[in-house]
């Protein structure tokens, strides 16, 4: 009993991973549809920044200009790589043209943090080199040297021998130690660079203690992108699948919600999906992952994906010959059945030939029919007979007019005007018409009783329908009511309110200037006015 509720309770734990799995996937296909919102918020803020360089780019305002260089190269840095080179040399120009030696320092270690994360280690640590530590504030000192970390222990993990990367790892370590020396306080900067260190060792217990203790402290999005990523990382490779898949959606998400296009969490996760058989969703990650790798512009990135993108194809594509086998498979045994089937009919089709008897019963019934047809023809000679009744009353009734007809003719003859005049004056057609309309109008209004109240709240206040004392609806009213009721052509229109085409025209225009709504929108709205249930 004991082992059975212990299955369930694992049946029922895997089933609400599953579906918890689906929403988190959900949410974050939801957020790729998604993201020319964030995108455009990014490109908004990037093209004030611009607007503000251009509008102080006159001379005495060179350090204004200069932050305004650097504040959109740092929001280009994970967006478009070209884009952030070309500002952060603008600002790096105004800083040496400025004689401002602070400015030039901070300019050139942000430039070498942009450097090391395309992949360029040698020009970044050049450019890392360059700086004068003493020139940086206290607060960036620590993250100049955590660049310099992550610059040597990436350039150690590219050439990957065992020759220069154990030097390359040596020289990082003893940049840890400078930015454990200049960390400031509530920084998660120290944290994330003891966790890199432990991380290069392949000492994933001490590395996820120290993202996670990193992670439990007040972080950007971007911040959180990173933590995420790395323990999403350690979490895969110790085995640990829903958790570190977990942490490589939440990275994702928040490079999303930043507009981050430098980001790889999206392409290991792809890798991730493909090697545990989501080959569809894989390959749906991988072409954004490739997608914005492209945007991005960055050499380093593009190959990163163009390594996982092919194997991810493959996969595709032998998930879908698989599936073609599987439906020749179906086809062959679909062809088999007709042929069994076909076999059937011909062995019924030749037991027909033995049921004689069948015939002698359809040659009685035969004589049954014959005697049911003598019937038929009686009954249709007694139709005959009231259809030429049908048609005799019809031709009374034609005679009737053909005699009004010949009374208003000699009525004309004898020219009698008085008479004819009077015959006219009962025959009122703007009369009827009215009446028609009136009629329209009463029957229309049951049905929708609150359509003048709703046709004015599509329109403008000032140009409220309001109608005479008596006047159900107007001409302009009765013409949105007929588009209402489904009649929208302009010439069934005109032959059923009795104007022409072309002031069909004018009204609807009218009545459509008459709105703020667009015209799409405005007859859209129309037509969902309810009627009176």
């Amino acid at each position: 009993m004991i082992k059975y509720f212990c299955f369930l309770f694992l049946l029922f734990f895997s089933t609400v991973s599953t579906i918890n799995a689906m929403d988190r996937y959900a949410e974050l296909d939801r957020l790729i549809e998604n993201e020319n919102f964030f995108n455009g918020k990014k490109e908004r803020r990037l093209d004030s920044l611009k607007s503000e360089i251009l509008e102080r780019q006159v001379k005495g305002k060179e350090w204004e200009c200069y932050q305004l260089y650097k504040k959109v190269a740092d929001e280009y840095a994970t967006y478009v790589f070209d884009s952030a080179m070309f500002y952060f040399r603008g600002a790096i120009d105004l800083a040496y043209r400025m004689n401002h030696q602070k400015a030039i320092a901070q300019c050139q270690s942000s430039f070498g943090h942009l450097l090391v994360s395309v992949g360029y280690y040698k020009e970044a640590i050049d450019t890392l080199n360059k700086v004068s530590v003493d020139q940086l504030p206290e607060g960036e000192r620590q993250d100049y040297f955590s660049y310099k970390v992550r610059a040597y222990y990436d350039l150690a993990d590219y050439i990957n021998d065992d020759f220069y990367s154990p030097v390359y790892r040596e020289i990082a370590e003893g940049y840890v130690d400078s930015v454990l020396e200049y960390r400031m306080p509530n920084s998660v900067q120290p944290l994330i660079t003891k966790a890199l260190r432990f991380l290069a060792k392949w000492q994933p217990d001490s590395a996820a203690y120290y993202y996670t203790m990193a992670g439990r402290m007040p972080l950007s999005m971007h911040e959180q992108a990173v933590v995420h990523s790395c323990l999403g990382y350690i979490c895969i490779r110790q085995g640990k699948d829903a958790l570190g898949k977990e942490h490589l959606i939440k990275s994702t998400m928040a490079d999303i919600k930043t507009a981050t296009k430098e980001a790889i969490s999206l392409m290991v996760l792809a890798d991730f999906l493909m090697e545990h058989g989501e080959i569809e969703r894989a390959y749906e990650y991988i072409q954004k992952a490739k997608e914005d790798a492209a945007f991005f512009g960055s050499k380093q990135r593009m190959l990163q994906v163009a390594e996982i993108f092919p194997v991810i194809e493959v996969a595709r594509l032998l998930q879908e010959e698989k599936k073609r086998q599987k439906a020749v498979r179906y086809i062959w045994i679909v062809s088999a059945l007709v042929i069994v089937v076909l076999i059937f009919l011909l062995f019924v089709y030749r037991q027909l030939f033995n049921l004689r008897k069948i015939w002698m019963v359809i040659q009685q019934n035969n004589k049954e029919l014959k005697v049911l047809n003598v019937r038929l023809k009686e009954a249709n000679k007694i139709k005959e007979r009231y259809i030429g009744h049908f048609f005799n009353m019809g031709s009374l009734f034609v005679g009737k007019l053909e005699d009004v007809s010949k009374s208003l003719n000699t009525l004309l003859v004898s020219n009698d005007p008085h008479k004819l005049k009077a015959i006219l004056k009962t025959i009122n057609p703007k009369k009827e018409r009215d009446e028609l309309f009136h009629n329209f109008d009463e029957v229309f209004l049951k049905l929708f009783p609150s359509f003048i109240q709703e046709v004015n709240e599509l329109v403008e206040a000032k140009n409220n329908y309001v109608l005479r004392s008596g006047q159900l609806l107007n001409t302009e009213l009765r013409i949105l009511a007929l588009i209402r009721l489904g009649v929208e052509d302009n010439e069934t229109m005109s032959q059923v309110l009795g104007v022409s085409i072309n002031t069909i025209y004018t009204y609807k225009t009218k009545a459509r200037n008459k709105s703020a709504l667009s015209a799409e929108l405005f007859f859209e709205r129309l037509k969902a006015i309810k009627s009176d249930r």
